[in-house]
C-alpha cells in the first residue's frame, strides 16, 4: 500500500494537482480571514525585511569580549532607527505639505471666479457623467459657500437700513444727540431681535450638525480603538517574529521529508532570493525616484512638490501608476498656479528623466534581473489579487506571482527533461 501511494506521489501531474489545490485552499483561507491576516502579514513582511539586519548584529561580538550580540539588541536598534527616521521625515514633510495645501487653497480661491462660467458650462454639457456630478456637488457644497461667506463679510446684511441710518444721522442737529442715542439703542434692539429671529430657522440644522459630530466622534473612537489594537498586535507580532525568525525558518525546513528536503529547500531559497531582491530593490528605487521627482517639481515651482514626488515615487510599486498619477496631479496644480503649458512641459521632462534613469541606470544597478516578471504580469497579479482579497491581495500579489513563477520554471524544467517531452 505504501509503495502504491509513493508511486502516485511521484507522478508529476499528481504533484502539480496537489500544489494547485494547496494554493487554492490557501487563497480561500486568506479570503475568509483577510481582516485578521492583514496585521499578521504586515508583521511578517517587516520581520522578513529586517531579519538580515538582526542576523548581522547577531553574528558580531561586543567590543573587547567574545560574547555575541543578542538578537534583542538588534531589534531595539531597528526600532530606534525607524522611529528617528519617521520623526525626521514627518518633521520635514508635515510643515511643507501644510504650506503647500494653504498655497493651493489660496490659488483656487483666487482663480475660481475666472473659471466659474467655464466650469458651469462644462457641467451643463457633460452633466450625465459621474465626474461632472461630483464636480457639481463639490462646487455647491464646498467652494461656492466660501465665496458667499466672503461676499457677505464685505456687503452689509441690510444695506437700505444702514444707508437710512447714516443719512438720518447726518441730517440730525447737534441739539438732538440725546434722543438720537435712544433711537440708536432701539435700532440695536430691533437688529438683535431680527438676528435672533433669523437664527431660529437654523436651529434644526445646528442641532443636526452637533448630533453628527457626536456620532462621528463615537464611530471614530471605536475605529481608533480598532486601529490601535491592530497596531499593537502588529508591533508585538513583529518583535516576536524577529526574535524567532531563524527558528521558524528551520522548523519549516524540517517539515519536508528527508528524500525531498534538498529539492524543497532549493525551491524555497530561490523564492526567498527573488522576494528579498524585489522588496529591497523596490524600496530603494522608490526612494530615489521620490527624491528625483520632488527636486524637479520644486525647481519647477509646483505646489505640494514633496507630496506629489512621494506619491509618484512610491506609486512605482505598481508599474506606470505612480508616474501617471504624479503627472496628472502636478499638471493640474501647475495649470491653476501658472496658467500656461510651459510648466507642464517642465513636469513631463522631470518625470521623463526619472523614468529614463530608472529604466537604464537605477533598476539594472540595484535589482539586476530581479524577479524576471514583466510589468504586465505584476499589474495583472496586483489586479487579480486585490479583486479577490482586497488590501490583503495588494500585499500578497507580488510574493504570490514570484512563488508561482519559481514553481512554473521548475515544472517546465522537469517537463523538458522528462521522457514524454523527448519523445
Amino acid at each position: 500500500m505504501e509503495k502504491e501511494r509513493q508511486k502516485i506521489l511521484e507522478n508529476l501531474w499528481v504533484r502539480v494537482l496537489l500544489i494547485g489545490l494547496s494554493i487554492i485552499i490557501f487563497l480561500v483561507l486568506c479570503y475568509f480571514l483577510r481582516g485578521t491576516l492583514i496585521s499578521l502579514l504586515l508583521a511578517f513582511i517587516v520581520a522578513y525585511i529586517f531579519d538580515p539586519v538582526v542576523d548581522f548584529f547577531e553574528r558580531r561580538c561586543w567590543p573587547f569580549t567574545r560574547k555575541h550580540i543578542h538578537r534583542g539588541f538588534g531589534i531595539v536598534f531597528i526600532i530606534i532607527a525607524v522611529l528617528l527616521t519617521t520623526a525626521g521625515f514627518l518633521t520635514y514633510a508635515i510643515p511643507k505639505t501644510t504650506k503647500g495645501i494653504y498655497q493651493v487653497g489660496g490659488t483656487i480661491k483666487k482663480q475660481y471666479p475666472k473659471y466659474e462660467t467655464t466650469i458651469e458650462a462644462w457641467i451643463e454639457k457633460y452633466g450625465n457623467i459621474e465626474l461632472a456630478k461630483s464636480v457639481e456637488s463639490l462646487m455647491k457644497g464646498r467652494i461656492e459657500p466660501i465665496f458667499k461667506h466672503d461676499h457677505e463679510k464685505i456687503t452689509p446684511a441690510n444695506p437700505e437700513k444702514e444707508a437710512d441710518i447714516k443719512n438720518h444721522d447726518k441730517q440730525e442737529p447737534a441739539s438732538d444727540r440725546e434722543s438720537d442715542a435712544g433711537k440708536e439703542s432701539r435700532l440695536q434692539k430691533i437688529r438683535l431681535a431680527e438676528m435672533l429671529g433669523g437664527f431660529k430657522k437654523y436651529i434644526p440644522q445646528v442641532v443636526s450638525f452637533f448630533l453628527n459630530i457626536v456620532k462621528n466622534i463615537f464611530y471614530s473612537t471605536f475605529g481608533f480603538v480598532g486601529i490601535l489594537v491592530n497596531f499593537i498586535i502588529f508591533g508585538v507580532v513583529s518583535v516576536y517574529l524577529l526574535m524567532d525568525f531563524n527558528i521558524i525558518a528551520q522548523n519549516i525546513k524540517n517539515i519536508f521529508p528527508l528524500s525531498k528536503r534538498d529539492q524543497a529547500i532549493s525551491l524555497l531559497s530561490r523564492v526567498n532570493n527573488n522576494l528579498r531582491s524585489f522588496l529591497r530593490g523596490q524600496l530603494i528605487i522608490c526612494l530615489i525616484l521620490s527624491l528625483i521627482y520632488s527636486i524637479g517639481l520644486t525647481i519647477t515651482g509646483v505646489p505640494l512638490s514633496f507630496l506629489i514626488g512621494f506619491i509618484g515615487g512610491f506609486g512605482n510599486l505598481i508599474p506606470y501608476v505612480g508616474t501617471g498619477t504624479g503627472i496628472v496631479l502636478a499638471s493640474a496644480l501647475a495649470l491653476f498656479q501658472f496658467h500656461d503649458f510651459k510648466h507642464i512641459i517642465y513636469i513631463l521632462i522631470t518625470f521623463g528623466i526619472g523614468q529614463i534613469l530608472e529604466g537604464t541606470v537605477i533598476t539594472p544597478r540595484i535589482m539586476g534581473k530581479g524577479l524576471g516578471l514583466s510589468p504586465v504580469m505584476i499589474i495583472l497579479s496586483i489586479l487579480i489579487c486585490s479583486q479577490l482579497l482586497g488590501f490583503l491581495g495588494l500585499l500578497l500579489a507580488v510574493p504570490i506571482a514570484s512563488t508561482v513563477k519559481v514553481f512554473i520554471d521548475e515544472f517546465l524544467l522537469k517537463y523538458k527533461s522528462s521522457q514524454y517531452y523527448k519523445e
